[in-house]
């Protein structure tokens, strides 16, 4: 298969919350892995989960020639244009320290490090009130790619968003099932001035190399979780408008939304990510001087 990139849109929720359980999502792991064994190409893919809206309502799309949703649409890219891409992130570690995985089956996380994990987050918290969102709107679940004990590096995370809590208190569920048992997590914090630099610090400098590479940004496509926002994250200003502001500098033309889940490529695999920004920029030729 010839194509430089391949993007694909889809929806993120399968069944909508009800009064007594969290949605149920579908998974990006199994979509990607599925596409992958099709195409039988290395080909990066890169994309979202769409969301309706907050409430986590189905979306509706455009498929070719009608509109539906439960469904896949993905476009293959290729010419005379090489793709560059960034991940920005913007949570920071809790506490630092590690914990494992000991009860887990698909997406449902019941028990770390021997405990439940509800009750592991209930004491962090203080109380049971954080039971009551959907997400869960500060606390995520991370895993460090990286060195373990090395410096913190935003871009060796990947989040799991907390989409809630089974109504038996029994366990929380994740938005994606790729956790296992025996896996090291980290419980991590949304945080919003981190989150801000990140957005103008990355997407800055991922144009900065671009130039230096001797080519010219001509498009820029921002995939943006809709946790992010700064309604949903008692920001003062939205972090996309730092993204928006780089691009103007550029004068290169910027498209962007919100989504439920991003897809990148992460350490040589694409995959699905939470509580991120992707960022992806079309660049061409070399720059005239």
């Amino acid at each position: 298969m010839d194509g430089r990139i391949l993007l694909i849109f889809y929806d993120s929720i399968k069944n909508p919350p009800t009064k007594t359980m969290p949605p149920v999502l579908n998974a990006s792991s199994p979509l990607i892995e599925g596409i992958e064994e099709t195409l039988k190409s290395n080909v990066p893919i890169l994309g979202g989960g769409i969301l309706g809206d907050y409430e986590f309502s189905h979306t509706k799309q455009f498929c070719g020639s009608h509109v539906d949703n439960q469904s896949v649409v993905g476009t293959l890219l290729g010419g005379e244009f090489k793709p560059y891409f960034q991940i920005m992130n913007g949570c920071m570690p809790k506490d630092g320290i590690y914990h494992t995985i000991t009860g887990i089956e698909g997406s449902v996380l019941y028990e770390v490090d021997g405990r439940p994990v509800v009750d592991m987050i209930d004491d962090q918290y203080g109380s049971k009130d954080w039971r009551r969102q959907v997400p869960v709107e500060r606390l995520t679940i991370g895993v460090n790619y990286g060195e373990k004990f090395g410096d913190f590096k935003e871009e060796n995370f990947v989040n799991r968003l907390i989409t809630g809590v089974l109504p038996n208190g029994e366990g929380i569920v994740l938005f994606e099932p790729d956790l296992k048992e025996g896996s090291k997590i980290m419980f991590r914090l949304r945080n919003n001035k981190m989150m801000i630099v990140s957005a103008k610090n990355n997407s800055s400098q991922l144009l900065k190399k671009i130039i230096a590479n001797g080519e010219q940004p001509v498009f820029g496509l921002y995939i943006d979780c809709a946790g992010r926002t700064a309604k949903y994250s008692n920001a003062l200003t939205e972090e996309a408008f730092e993204v928006q502001n780089v691009f103007n500098r550029y004068h290169t033309p910027l498209l962007g939304f919100y989504s439920g889940v991003e897809v990148a490529p992460f350490l040589g695999k694409s995959r699905g990510l939470d509580w991120t920004g992707v960022l992806l920029v079309f660049a061409e030729g070399k720059v005239q001087t």
